[in-house]
């Protein structure tokens, strides 16, 4: 009880306390299906062709790496599912505030400024499909002595952790994966990491110029992944998709010619329903109808390991890996 001789929080203190929420209750996965292990670990028993990568496991792979990319430090330990359901209360809370943020400045800086490439990384039932959708495209990756894979607007680098599982279990040891993401301090952050894991490198530039690739390795490409998609029923324009596109077949179309893409086409629509495009690495991931060229369409759909899926569907079939309200309060990749 305050008795009038210490320092009151302050009126700004006292509004800010008002937007305060406790984020949802229990753990953010079940913890039977929360694999044991450090990140590295993980990594290593996913990569074995023998290990069927369930969704449950890719879920707690995601969290690791996850909590490893916010304390790099850590990324060796065993962290224990409360640590990591703490970090995404955290992550959930960061603008509005919850107790375990009290006094943690730093940690909700970092939240702060990291909050859109985490925001890709932690809706779990969406990922856990990307990387699904992965690891399925096996058979279609082109034979051959060595694996290049991109990923281009990169965020944490989750997909390129995906490629190196799907280059692995395909039986190769070393893998050649980058990444290109347009803000400095996520490519940075990502870059450590995945470095530290032997997995690749993150290199920070912009995709939509051709300047970029001319930094990346040479030789044909194995597997790229693209997800800078807006949200259903908005413009194409309104994310780089079709800018990155652009610049990434101008840039190296004939080195396209066999590789896998995620996602492997791209739906969109003119605002009266009447004409639909379907963009695929065919057709450069670009196209024109009715007078207007597709990045003035609207976003539609997305094919993923050949399946059609419409976008706001996309983690739909892998939503019950989380309880509802960690489901709602993650759900927000697009």
């Amino acid at each position: 009880m305050w008795d009038g001789t210490q320092q009151g929080p302050g009126l700004a203190g006292l509004a800010l306390r008002l937007l305060e929420r406790e984020p949802p209750r229990g753990p953010v996965l079940a913890p039977e299906a929360y694999l044991p292990g450090s990140l590295a670990g993980c990594v290593a028993a996913l990569a074995r062709p023998e290990r069927t990568p369930d969704p449950a496991a890719l879920a707690g792979l995601c969290l690791k790496y996850a909590y490893a990319y916010v304390y790099p430090d850590r990324a060796g330990e065993d962290i224990s599912l409360a640590e990591i359901t703490r970090l995404c209360g955290c992550f959930v809370r960061r603008r509005g505030g919850c107790l375990a943020l009290e006094g943690q400045d730093a940690l909700r800086r970092l939240l702060l400024h990291h909050g859109f490439a985490l925001q890709m990384l932690l809706d779990l039932p969406k990922t856990v499909h990307l990387l699904t959708a992965l690891l399925e495209s096996a058979p279609l990756v082109r034979p051959g002595p060595s694996f290049l894979g991109f990923d281009l607007g990169a965020g944490t680098g989750i997909l390129l952790l995906g490629q190196y599982l799907l280059a692995r279990r395909l039986g190769h040891e070393a893998p050649c994966l980058r990444g290109v993401e347009h803000l400095p301090h996520v490519a940075a952050r990502a870059d450590a990491l995945l470095a530290n894991l032997g997995i690749g490198r993150v290199l920070a530039g912009d995709a939509t110029t051709s300047a970029i690739y001319n930094n990346l390795p040479q030789g044909a490409v194995s597997c790229l992944s693209n997800e800078t998609l807006p949200s259903r029923g908005r413009r194409l324009c309104k994310e780089p998709f079709a800018r990155i596109n652009a610049a990434l077949f101008g840039a190296l179309g004939a080195r396209l010619g066999g590789t896998v893409f995620l996602p492997g086409a791209v739906w969109v629509v003119d605002g009266e329903g009447r004409s639909w495009l379907r963009l695929a690495p065919e057709n450069a991931f670009a196209g024109e109808g009715l007078g207007k060229p597709a990045r003035l369409y609207r976003m539609a759909d997305v094919e993923l390991a050949g399946r059609r899926f419409p976008a706001d569907k996309v983690g739909e079939d892998y939503a019950d890996l989380l309880d509802p309200p960690w489901r709602a309060a993650l759900g927000r990749r697009w």
